[in-house]
């Protein structure tokens, strides 16, 4: 009687188990279903693979001996993902994790949930699937939890957590071969906690409480769910500072929008008028900088917007992407006009809580962050959103909702909007300290960006409060301090970066600096986006001018090449224009009139 009764409390406890699993399948795919990004405006991303190549690459010689380039990038260093195939690469080499690499906006928080659609829909009923998606920027990394507090508490608020039914769940989860983990953003969480070895004080297992960070270095290391899929997104300068112990072992990088893909969206932008998207698309292709900005699928649909109202005289060679941030900050603005005087009075307030957030690695905001800031105003702006996830010990705005920006760099260019126009000269001093890091790279591209005098007037046109003409001696301190700020980068080596600060500010002191202390010999990685490609393309062509070498090697280069298509014409228009010497794959020294190019 006793064995009969304890098999019937064991069966009860299996088959409670059973439906608690079935539950939770059930609702993280609802939850997955309900994550909608750009649902009106899906279009193809061209991802690559972004493993170090072994070996050197064959750029091909025609038959009249001049250097074939585009071609042989295209087909002998990069190979080409549609989403649908990443999980099946990744498993056929046997790896279970994988990294998505890619620029600010570039859609890796799309692609990722993305993934997880796709597993949705091909899984059948019967399989005992778990998907879960946790980002980064909603952990509180001082605070210890378990693996499925850790995996579910984001996705599903209301799922109650009791320890015996958890560890249940967890061994179901354990045993399915069928479990996907989406961590998303690495870069919003600090570099440190990640730069460390899985040492052994570090190791834990399934049924332990951790503090997020361990959880996910057990995780990618594969000493927990080692069956389960995990993806881990970044931009690139995190996830380089990401330890080697759990460092997935297959990355791709994301090159953004096709061509194809930009006019797919370009089109539905334009509401679908093939006048309204004609005009746009004649702007885009007569201007390469505008052009570039548009393999950002955050920055196409900002850009393609701002073109559609903007004056037909304008001058299109003198617009930067900080301008257009501007543009469209301040059509917003006028649109809402009803809004425009009490977001004025609230806009200081706004750019310190940005500016206060990136310092402290904040990106999710409760209501005692809010001080002099009206949620009524806020709520109803385009470039803040309100989220339904509650965690433990926050205090919320109203019901379970919290504060955020829809997307970093819209927090990052408010927070530069209060490091040029709202700190004063002690705030400034002590921010230059930091402006070096890593998270602070995209606030000091919008910063220099300010400093055109386009982008300057328009602000301050807008926004007196922010600073009066007496402050004119304090806003040029802060340029002349920026400017160091941008000579030291270039004397410490750095290509890319004072390039691209140079090319948003276009002011005749950054000009002279680039071409007075960028190298004489510069050796171009060929996974330069095509942002950097018009920076550089730029840094050739100021005066004074001075002939250059450069050199392409094929020795430093990784699988995913992005130096092609429009990005490798725009720098070599500027090299065969300025006629500057070109070095590629160690085949010695030749003009860039003897290159010929193909594949567009």
């Amino acid at each position: 009687m006793w064995k009969t009764h304890c098999f019937y409390l064991i069966s009860s406890i299996t088959e409670y188990l059973l439906l608690e699993g079935w539950k939770l399948r059930n609702d993280l795919k609802r939850a997955v279903a309900r994550y909608d990004v750009l649902e009106e405006n899906r279009v193809s991303l061209e991802i690559t693979s972004y493993e170090e190549h072994q070996g050197g690459e064959n750029f091909g010689t025609s038959s009249d001996g001049s250097r074939v380039l585009e071609e042989n990038l295209r087909k002998q260093s990069a190979i080409f993902y549609e989403a649908e195939e990443l999980f099946k690469e990744a498993e056929s080499r046997r790896k279970t994790s994988m990294g998505i690499i890619g620029e600010p906006g570039v859609g890796k928080t799309f692609l990722s949930n993305k993934l997880l659609q796709l597993q949705a829909a091909v899984v059948s009923q019967d399989v005992n699937q778990y998907l879960f998606h946790v980002k980064f920027r909603h952990m509180d990394f001082t605070k210890k939890l378990s693996v499925l507090e850790f995996l579910v508490k984001q996705q599903l608020a209301d799922w109650r957590f009791e320890q015996e039914i958890d560890q249940g769940v967890l061994e179901l989860i354990n045993d399915s071969s069928e479990v996907y983990i989406v961590a998303d953003g690495l870069d919003e969480a600090d570099d440190k906690l990640f730069a460390n070895p899985l040492d052994l004080a570090s190791h834990m297992g399934l049924y332990d409480h951790a503090t997020p960070d361990v959880i996910i270095k057990n995780l990618l290391a594969g000493r927990i769910l080692p069956q389960a899929k995990k993806v881990i997104t970044s931009r690139p300068d995190a996830f380089l500072n990401l330890h080697a112990d759990c460092k997935p072992k297959f990355n791709v990088r994301i090159l953004g929008l096709s061509q194809e893909s930009q006019k797919t969206l370009g089109f539905l932008l334009c509401k679908k008028c093939d006048a309204e998207y004609s005009k746009v698309k004649e702007k885009l292709d007569a201007n390469p900088d505008l052009r570039s900005f548009c393999y950002n699928p955050l920055q196409c649909s900002i850009t393609v917007q701002v073109l559609r109202w903007m004056d037909p005289t304008r001058n299109l060679s003198q617009i930067t992407s900080t301008l257009i941030f501007v543009e469209n900050f301040l059509h917003v603005l006028k649109r809402n006009q009803s809004l425009l005087r009490e977001l004025l009075q609230t806009l200081r307030n706004l750019t310190e809580l940005a500016l206060n957030g990136m310092k402290d690695g904040k990106f999710i905001f409760e209501k005692k962050d809010l001080t002099d800031l009206k949620y009524e105003t806020l709520k109803q702006f385009l470039f803040v959103k309100t989220s339904s996830i509650w965690l433990s010990g926050e205090s919320i705005l109203e019901g379970d909702k919290r504060f955020f920006f829809s997307h970093l760099l819209w927090q990052e260019f408010f927070a530069a909007i209060w490091l040029m126009f709202v700190s004063d000269k002690k705030q400034f001093t002590e921010l230059l300290k930091v402006l070096s890091d890593n998270r602070w790279k995209a606030v000091l591209k919008f910063a220099f960006g300010f400093q055109n005098n386009d982008v300057k007037k328009k602000i301050m046109n807008m926004f007196q409060r922010l600073q009066s003409k007496s402050d004119d001696s304090l806003f040029a301190e802060k340029c002349k301090a920026m400017r160091k700020f941008h000579q030291n980068a270039l004397d410490n080596g750095g290509l890319a970066e004072p390039c691209r600060w140079a090319l948003e500010a276009n002011q005749p002191a950054l000009n002279t600096d680039l071409a007075e202390r960028l190298p004489r010999k510069l050796s171009l990685p060929l996974t330069l986006t095509q942002c950097d490609a018009c920076a550089i393309a730029h840094a050739l062509s100021v005066e004074p001018f001075i002939p250059r070498k450069i050199s392409m090697e094929s020795g430093s280069t990784t699988n995913g090449t992005i130096l092609q298509g429009d990005s490798l014409r725009i720098l070599m228009d500027a090299v065969n224009t300025n006629g500057h010497e070109v070095i590629v794959s160690g085949f010695g020294v030749f003009f860039i009139k003897e290159l010929t190019l193909l594949g567009f």
